[in-house]
């Protein structure tokens, strides 16, 4: 790859791989002018590739790295009240629980906290202390959304332990959830009826008179 200085020298940059055994270090990039001196000055080196071939092989190395990557563990369930939805993403982490990029003791309304944090009162914080979950919530109202989001941070965990841990942890959760509190786990069905004509609501109807 060909550049110039402000000398008005054109360059040329190498790269130095020095590879032993199987352990693969890649080393630094080298900048040299027309005239074979490097720019800056360092020690004299013996082997060099040509930039094109050290990049390619650069890059073959870094994605070879990234694939040997340990996995990551997440899973991503929804939570439903009415029209509110909450998508919970779950994986292995510090125990960190925020809704809409905010910590869990500042959601509003204030006076449903207790409501909200009844997953972690109940399993105690130790079950929560191995992930990080992030909720995203929207749609429905303040206490519609609190319940939504009650209902997928308890899903996530449950969907965690059952992937990623055992089936044993996983029921002991789940039995522990589902005696306290079902719709912790199951979405309520139950919608406001709609109003009728005839009435002031949606089974009441106006006073009549017969005589």
């Amino acid at each position: 790859m060909a550049a110039s200085l402000r000398r008005g020298y054109p360059i040329k940059i190498y790269i130095k791989l020095p590879i032993r055994n199987s352990d693969i270090n890649v080393g630094s990039l080298y900048i040299y002018d027309s005239r074979r001196k490097r720019v800056p000055r360092a020690p004299r080196v013996t082997s060099f590739l040509s930039f094109s071939t050290g990049f390619t092989t650069c890059c073959s190395i870094l994605k070879m790295q990234k694939k040997q990557k340990e996995p990551i563990h997440s899973v991503q369930v929804f939570g439903r009240k009415k029209s509110a939805t909450a998508v919970a993403y779950c994986k292995r982490g510090r125990g960190n629980l925020r809704v809409n990029g905010r910590p869990l003791e500042l959601v509003e309304p204030r006076v449903l906290q207790y409501k909200l944090q009844e997953p972690i009162l109940l399993l105690g914080k130790e079950k929560f202390s191995g992930v990080d979950i992030r909720v995203r919530v929207s749609g429905g109202g303040h206490v519609a959304q609190i319940y939504a989001i009650r209902q997928a941070i308890s899903k996530a965990l449950v969907a965690y332990y059952q992937k990623y841990v055992d089936e044993a942890s996983k029921k002991e959760v789940k039995d522990i959830l589902i005696q306290y509190d079902r719709t912790l786990l199951v979405a309520d069905p139950r919608r406001c009826e709609p109003k009728k004509f005839g009435g002031p609501g949606a089974r009441a109807r106006y006073q009549k008179s017969y005589r």
